[in-house]
């Protein structure tokens, strides 16, 4: 079980031991015959849309849950990719909640694998001071599936249609794993322009936009018919208005992170243990759910694995308050952009929790930074006007009672307390015009603040 870092750091030493980074490929990760043969090539077919009268005809039994894992390896996080194949495994599939993954690793020649999760009771005995290398397997079957973009959200979202139509389920979550740039501009081969985003695939120098993750959960409810419950993403930085705004209308529950999130990402093994003991739960407690097991498991090791870090954060956002919450912001702006309030927001910026660097603005121009924690230093200046102050309470409230789930924070700087779920884009010196792309630039009136304050009253 996940329950310190030793496991983890035996599962990368047996990985550096065992197989190089630039030799990690699907096939050498099975033991004694298990799972998929080298030769075996089976490419999944097209699933096409079928009617609902056919499908409750021909359908298999549905479980509660079906919780989807799209796993790109293809770059520094490979052996993450396997430690965390690893975790699921602990748990497996069963009766009541199904797990599948697709993996791309950075030797697979562009061939990912794509399989349902099965239980290896074998992985929680093996020696983790020795760093034994059948930690390292995988058992799952899989099919292999040839020129698979891990850094395409069309391929992201065949995975997901495969896996819907493959399990059926009552309930439906999708995880998105691999780095992320919620904040930051980050390009890409096919890339028109700078935008942001996450999946990014070093073989084929593709990533999935931020407004792409949107595309791909629309493309998922069209073909199947229904939408996804929770998506979440195991990557650093993405849980920033801009990417949940995206995804409004796509989801119920977004669960991410506005900080960066360490290698270990989230802790599989307890989060399917805690689902399997309530299969029932819906979208939001799922999110709980992760939201909890996160937290308490960099807290247990915050000694060993924040060592090098300052803090981690998660949260789980409820979507169908997100329009509320963009009414009442703009209502914050439209009094914050009025003169008798010019001036007082440079000391607010620079006291705002920031993502990154250790939680405060020191030189590294931070670009994202907590929406509550800002609006809270606004109200603390002496000078902010009662209207304004007033505004500012209103928002907080609406954040903290209806727009969040849950949060959860970890030390060992005690500022990331002041983390409350949801960052927002903060540049300090130039304002990045692919922002105003976004829906959220759209309908808010956040990137008018940006401009107006940081661009020039802040000169």
């Amino acid at each position: 079980m996940k329950k310190t870092i030793l496991l983890a750091t035996a599962v990368m030493a047996a990985l550096a031991l065992g197989l190089r980074a630039q030799d990690i490929s699907f096939d050498n990760l099975y033991s004694n015959g298990a799972g998929l043969s080298a030769a075996s090539v089976a490419v999944p077919a097209p699933v096409p849309a079928v009617s609902a009268k056919a499908a409750a005809h021909a359908a298999p039994a549905e479980r509660e849950w079906l919780v989807m894992v799209f796993l790109n390896g293809r770059n520094d996080l490979a052996p993450s990719a396997i430690k965390d194949i690893n975790e699921m495994e602990m748990v497996g599939s069963n009766d009541k909640v199904a797990i599948t993954a697709e993996l791309g690793l950075i030797n697979d020649r562009g061939t990912s694998t794509r399989f349902l999760v099965r239980k290896d009771t074998r992985f929680p005995v093996m020696d983790p001071v020795k760093g034994d290398a059948e930690l390292a397997h995988i058992i799952s079957n899989g099919i292999k599936v040839p020129n698979a973009d891990m850094g395409s959200w069309k391929h992201f979202a065949d995975f997901a249609k495969w896996s819907i139509r493959k399990y059926p389920a009552k309930k439906v979550a999708v995880v998105l794993w691999n780095h992320g740039s919620g904040r930051t501009d980050i390009g890409g081969a096919d890339n028109t322009g700078s935008e942001l985003g996450i999946a990014y695939d070093d073989t084929t120098r593709n990533f999935i936009r931020n407004k792409q993750i949107a595309m791909a959960l629309a493309e998922i409810a069209r073909s199947t018919g229904r939408k996804v419950d929770l998506y979440a993403s195991d990557a650093c930085f993405m849980q920033m208005a801009s990417v949940v705004y995206e995804l409004k209308d796509k989801t119920d529950v977004v669960v991410g992170s506005e900080e960066i999130i360490p290698y270990q990402g989230f802790p599989y093994d307890t989060v399917l243990e805690k689902l399997n003991s309530n299969p029932g739960t819906n979208a939001e407690g799922l999110g709980r759910i992760i939201v909890k097991e996160f937290h308490d498991y960099y807290e247990a090791n915050k000694s060993s694995i924040l060592s090098f870090l300052t803090g981690t954060t998660i949260s789980a956002i409820r979507t169908s308050q997100l329009d509320g919450f963009v009414q009442v912001l703009n209502a914050w702006v439209n009094e914050a952009q009025k003169r008798e309030n010019a001036g007082i927001f440079k000391p607010s910026i620079e006291n705002t929790l920031s993502f990154g660097f250790g939680g405060t603005d020191n030189g590294f121009s931070p670009l994202s930074k907590d929406l509550s924690d800002f609006i809270f230093r606004v109200n603390s200046n002496p000078k902010v006007s009662p209207a304004l102050k007033a505004k500012g309470l209103a928002l907080q409230k609406f954040i903290s009672n209806r727009l969040i789930v849950t949060n959860a924070t970890t030390g060992p700087n005690r500022d990331y307390t002041r983390a409350t779920g949801l960052a927002v884009y903060f540049p300090q010196m130039i304002y990045d015009q692919s922002y105003d792309e976004t829906k959220f630039a759209a309908d808010s009136l956040w990137d008018d603040f940006i401009k107006l304050k940081l661009t020039r009253e802040q000169k």
